[in-house]
């Protein structure tokens, strides 16, 4: 049975320093992925992370060359590792340069599966929802129309989600705070 979140706080609760580093020891040297995320949370050297997302990124949705695999779920995987760590306008951009990738690569090819579509609903979504933590002046409005007008005329409704995505985006950031 998995280990869950509260029992996982209770064990290390119980542990005494040297047993906590063999623990970070023992993950450090259990995975890459590991090695990158630990480098990112003690040091704060996001590098690693940044670079495993641009490793991905150029393999799934790569336009020039070999042909892209299109298969997003090493690039989401590395776009969730670094968006725990990274500052929101740093998380913001690798979100839209996970879109923007996903797009260039649509250009480049055609269509491809719907599960592909959604994800880049997905992550386009929620980097609006962080945009709107944003200070106004920080956000990328035409970074984002950019967008928005390259991902025309897809397939799946790809193209109206995202328009609408960025069209309700926009009211929100008009309605008044209270």
């Amino acid at each position: 049975m998995a280990l869950t979140l509260t029992q996982l706080r209770q064990t290390l609760g119980d542990m005494d320093a040297p047993e906590l580093r063999e623990v970070l020891v023992a993950l450090y040297r259990a995975s890459a992925d590991n090695k990158r995320q630990l480098a990112a949370l003690l040091e704060g050297d996001h590098s690693g992370l940044l670079d495993r997302l641009e490793t991905e990124l150029e393999k799934a949705f790569r336009t020039s060359g070999r042909l892209p695999t299109m298969k997003v779920g090493g690039a989401k995987k590395a776009l969730s590792a670094y968006l725990k760590v990274a500052a929101p306008a740093d998380a913001l951009d690798a979100e839209l340069r996970y879109v923007e990738a996903g797009v260039l690569c649509l250009h480049a090819y055609g269509d491809w599966p719907e599960n592909n579509y959604a994800s880049m609903e997905g992550v386009f979504e929620s980097a609006l929802k962080r945009a709107a933590t944003l200070d106004h002046k920080d956000i990328p409005f035409k970074r984002l129309e950019r967008l928005v007008s390259n991902a025309g005329a897809f397939g799946y409704g790809f193209s109206d989600q995202i328009a609408y995505l960025y069209d309700e985006f926009l009211e929100k950031l008009e309605e008044p705070e209270d």
